[in-house]
């Protein structure tokens, strides 16, 4: 098959690894992780690379998301072509390699604060171009949160900044160690941070078999929602489906009202 994929940074490591072991061609477009502060601008940025897909001249066969409802950000997204996204909440049931390892582990402690490589890289790492650690106890003089401020009021300044920033409501944090991935001091990274809010950090073992299967192209829909044309992705918020595809609705302007 010829796939196009549009995926969260995040994942940068583990998906181009796996597209270069794919028996499928795959296009890979990433977006930038911190783009999920604002859902609705993320997903109207997923739907405009979603109708760029027509304009490639490309036929793919289908459209995979390296995504999850991700604070609804991929609700009411529809294709011309067949959709595949992983039914996750967010990126961490992928990076732990399935529902099941991420409940035996989360299960009790949903809240609980986790890293991984691709987190720290791409949100956390003085290389990620955001505000680094040492900027948290004075954050409202950061260049990031300046920015918000200038965009918007105080209140979503302060909403976004807790987004990017969450306080810690638990006395224990996870650290997800990818194999074959562990380049970035990633872990003596977030282990110094939590170690300062006096946080016990617990490792624990990834895994890769979420998204192999979806790059792969193997779709069971135990693991995964598979969107036909017409159709669009709407939230379940379970922890078994966790979303559905639902029948595009439109909505036929009344020419009496103009």
């Amino acid at each position: 098959m010829l796939i196009k994929m549009i995926c969260c940074d995040v994942f940068t490591r583990l998906a181009c690894d796996l597209v270069a072991k794919s028996p499928h061609v795959i296009d890979i477009e990433f977006l930038p992780m911190l783009a999920h502060v604002e859902p609705d601008r993320l997903r109207q940025t997923i739907a405009d690379r979603i109708e760029a897909i027509g304009e490639s001249g490309r036929s793919y066969d289908a459209l995979i998301l390296g995504f999850g409802l991700c604070g609804n950000s991929t609700v009411g997204l529809t294709c011309s072509i067949p959709m595949v996204i992983p039914r996750v909440h967010d990126c961490c049931t992928v990076f732990m390699g399935g529902k099941e390892r991420f409940l035996e582990v989360f299960g009790n402690a949903l809240s609980s604060r986790w890293c991984n490589t691709g987190y720290w890289e791409r949100t956390w790492s003085p290389n990620s171009g955001y505000p680094v650690l040492e900027q948290q106890d004075s954050y409202k003089t950061s260049e990031q949160y300046m920015n918000f401020l200038a965009e918007y009021d105080e209140e979503t300044a302060e909403f976004l900044w807790q987004t990017m920033f969450p306080t810690i409501e638990t006395h224990d944090a996870y650290y997800i160690e990818q194999e074959g991935f562990e380049f970035s001091g990633a872990y003596e990274g977030f282990k110094s941070f939590v170690e300062r809010e006096d946080i016990t950090l617990h490792k624990v073992d990834g895994g890769l078999d979420l998204m192999q299967a979806l790059i792969f192209g193997e779709w069971d829909d135990e693991r995964f929602l598979v969107v036909p044309p017409g159709m669009k992705i709407a939230g379940v918020y379970d922890m078994d489906k966790v979303m559905r595809a639902e029948e595009v609705v439109i909505v036929e302007k009344d020419p009496f009202l103009g």
